[in-house]
């Protein structure tokens, strides 16, 4: 299998659990326990990676934190908006936010090709809204703008922590194991009767979707491996195209072209931004 099929594939599987949360409402409860089950998944490696270190445990506390945000705010978006508009706008907008941050926070210097590939998204954002209906309040907007931030902060806390700590590995496998704690306390002590429903209802497809959460990673770290970051990190980001394909034909959502040709071009703007800021 070629290394453009295995990223593509985990593209799709990354989607595609998405695609469940949003699935029949429960949410919150529903990323709750897909985390969870992650969570267990990783208790046999723990033995294998050791404690981690004092560097390790610094950015694992801020790994918790932006990851929590993440789920946290994953469910928020999904909730208030249709998946082909809340994925796409949200797989988008990060990567322009974290070179926006890189450029004007930690003084990156910006190319040619770097501007026409943020005009590119900005496009992309601008045909997917346009002709939209808003009802949305000030409220939601801000709800929907919390999904890419926490993407890009997450991102940001785990390339620098992998880059620092002795054993990425052991990041990793800390991180998914302590990534649902937060989260998890929460519920059991608000919504335990929600949550235990959930997982009774949904055992199989819940499982299914851990597997294939931490299979899409695992597939990715794999191809870092075998080709360069630049090409893996652009060619993962047409999830936006497959995520937008999901919500329109499974979903039944509205509006067929106008999103799917901004999933394209949001697809084409964030390869160009990750392929050439590399």
């Amino acid at each position: 299998m070629s290394i453009l099929a295995v990223i593509l594939f985990a593209a799709i599987l990354h989607a595609s659990w998405n695609a469940f949360i949003k699935n029949k409402d429960n949410g919150f409860a529903k990323m709750v326990t897909l985390a969870s089950i992650i969570s267990l998944m990783m208790v046999p490696f723990l033995f294998y990676v050791g404690l981690p270190s004092s560097t390790a445990a610094i950015y694992l506390f801020f790994g918790v934190i932006a990851h929590t945000m993440y789920m946290h705010s994953l469910t928020r978006a999904y909730a208030i908006e249709d998946f082909s508009v809340a994925y796409p706008f949200a797989r988008g907008l990060a990567p322009l936010l974290t070179i926006l941050i890189l450029i004007f926070i930690l003084n990156k210097t910006i190319s040619l090709n770097e501007i026409i590939a943020i005009g590119i998204i900005i496009s992309g954002i601008f045909v997917l809204f346009i002709g939209k209906s808003f009802s949305l309040d000030y409220k939601n907007i801000l709800a929907l703008l919390y999904f890419p931030v926490s993407i890009t902060f997450y991102t940001l806390v785990d390339s620098y922590a992998v880059k620092s700590v002795e054993s990425s590995m052991q990041y990793i496998v800390w991180l998914f194991f302590l990534m649902p704690i937060p989260i998890l306390l929460y519920s059991i002590s608000n919504q335990r009767n929600l949550l235990i429903t959930t997982f009774t209802e949904n055992k199989f497809p819940l499982f299914i979707a851990a597997l294939g959460s931490l299979t899409s990673y695992s597939l990715v770290l794999w191809a870092y491996t075998q080709a360069p970051i630049h090409y893996v990190a652009s060619i993962r980001e047409s999830s936006i195209i497959f995520a937008s394909l999901i919500g329109l034909l499974f979903f039944k959502e509205q509006g067929l072209k106008r999103r799917l040709a901004a999933a394209i071009i949001l697809f084409i703007g964030v390869f160009l931004l990750e392929y050439v800021s590399h």
